[in-house]
């Protein structure tokens, strides 16, 4: 038997494998989470490791290599700081309580857990990382795929989220000195997809019109995580999550005078319309590239990752996490990077990147960082799905963008953005752009709020009770707008 250590965000793991297994998904199977957004297709790179043997010290993807001998593996940083911004800090919480619980938010491309003191309502520690489940399918589509292709698909993609849960949790306890044993609860939020996958139920309704899950979760139903026990959010259809109930329920929009839009844009783009006499809701596939997926020098808003841009006098600047040389760009400085473009005339109104001396259709921010005709699609891409749902919803109701109190952006990439970009790409409304507000994690909130109160629980069902579903894939007019929604906004330039 041989052993593999992994250095992974600091921490030493050992393992043990017998040969022959494929590092990607061997690290997968044991809650080592690295970004592998092809799927593990070996065409994307971005799960590249340095692996160090006896036949000495190399960068190799994952998704190509295979465990053969004794060797040391060290991954690249896994996901960025949750952003608490707008979110606050302590919830109100049902006393007599003891121990600790644990609030998860299950992303398609991250997961995130914050460990919570029952006693006080405190929270003790958070983390985050990319989704393991990754080698399976970058998206919700894909991965309901494999579940319905493969006999054992279910089963390896639940078991690979549920032990990297595990092992965040172990981690938790470990920095704030909790003993494990002290976790008497767990409260789970993630889309429909993703929720099903836990559970060990089959998201296969989801995938194909008309797209009905097999649970929406709202009965009340207890699982088990090592022991745990576990509560999922309610959903309200098979593409606007528990997730979206989580966030609303942060948000308080249900709750308030007049009528709020509130935005959680991932993988995937869900959207409400309402507030106390009800929700509109509708989602939008927008694809990874908002999350730095997909996109030649994307990555996640991790150090290194360029994440603002800005014209001034004298050209380009740009800003990276952490300081430091860019390593590459994330998803809120690629939308500054676009808008900057579209001013100065290198992107025009269709998307058409300008070739550059080489006579190639690239611009280079650094000598690293850079963005291709191919990423500018994507960005069209992304950004119009978002664009034509707010028309969509919108026109549901009857109302213009004037009968909108707030537009709140939930989410690590929604909280991050420049709204100013977001609207001068055509992505958000320029009518709403002082109404804005980033409310950070909301649905970590969300799970946060009822994990500690009964009475937050039984506010996520009338959530879900009180909000009506619209289908876009099946809409008469999706199509028609999200090409209309394609196009850049015209500049002066």
């Amino acid at each position: 038997m041989s052993t593999v250590t992994v250095l992974n965000n600091g921490i030493k793991y050992c393992f043990e494998f017998t040969g022959g297994e494929n590092l990607l998904e061997f690290l997968a199977a044991h809650g080592i989470s690295i970004a592998a957004p092809c799927g593990g297709h070996g065409v994307c790179g971005k799960c590249t490791v340095e692996l160090i043997s006896a036949s000495g010290r190399r960068m190799v993807k994952a998704c190509a290599a295979v465990l053969k001998e004794n060797c040391e593996v060290i991954v690249p940083e896994s996901a960025g700081e949750i952003d608490w911004n707008g979110v606050q800090k302590k919830q109100a919480f049902d006393r007599g309580r003891s121990g600790f619980g644990a609030a998860v938010d299950l992303g398609t491309t991250t997961v995130c857990v914050s460990l919570i003191n029952l006693e006080n309502g405190e929270r003790a520690g958070s983390v985050s990382r990319w989704n393991a489940q990754q080698i399976y399918g970058a998206d919700v589509i894909s991965r309901a795929g494999y579940c319905a292709e493969h006999e054992d698909g279910l089963a390896a993609l639940s078991n690979t989220v549920r032990e990297q849960i595990l092992e965040m949790l172990r981690e938790l306890c470990l920095s704030n000195y909790v003993n494990k044993k002290d976790i008497k609860e767990v409260f789970l939020a993630g889309n429909t997809v993703m929720q099903h996958i836990f559970a060990g139920i089959s998201p296969a309704g989801i995938a194909a019109a008309p797209f009905t899950p097999e649970s929406y979760f709202d009965g009340g139903e207890r699982y088990e995580l090592g022991n745990i026990p576990v509560s999922l959010s309610p959903c309200v259809a098979g593409y606007v999550g528990g997730d979206i109930t989580a966030g609303a329920l942060s948000t308080e929009m249900i709750d308030k005078e007049g009528l709020s839009l509130f935005i959680d844009v991932g993988t995937n783009g869900e959207m409400l319309l309402g507030g106390k006499n009800g929700l509109t809701s509708c989602a939008v596939a927008s694809g990874p590239a908002f999350e730095g997926a997909g996109i030649t020098c994307g990555m996640s808003a991790g150090n290194g990752a360029v994440y603002s841009v800005e014209l001034t006098g004298e050209g380009l600047s740009y800003e990276v996490i952490g300081g430091g040389e860019a390593k590459g760009i994330c998803g809120s400085g690629l939308l500054d990077l676009a808008a900057c473009l579209l001013e100065l005339g290198y992107i025009d109104e269709s998307g058409r990147l300008e070739e550059n001396e080489d006579g190639e259709s690239v611009f280079y921010l650094s000598d690293k960082v850079y963005i291709t005709q191919k990423d500018v699609r994507q960005l069209q891409l992304a950004k119009a799905a978002v664009a034509a749902g707010i028309r969509l919803l919108m026109e549901n109701k009857g109302i213009g963008f004037e009968n909108i109190r707030a537009l709140y952006l939930a989410g690590g990439f929604g909280s991050r953005l420049r709204p100013a970009s977001a609207v001068k790409i055509g992505m958000l409304p320029e009518e709403l752009l002082g109404r804005t507000e980033a409310v950070g994690n909301a649905c970590l909130a969300g799970a946060e709020q009822a994990l500690l109160s009964g009475v937050a629980r039984e506010k996520l069902r009338e959530i879900k009770s009180r909000c009506e579903y619209i289908e876009l894939s099946s809409h008469p007019k999706f199509n028609d707008v999200f090409v209309d929604e394609m196009q850049f906004p015209e500049v002066d330039l």
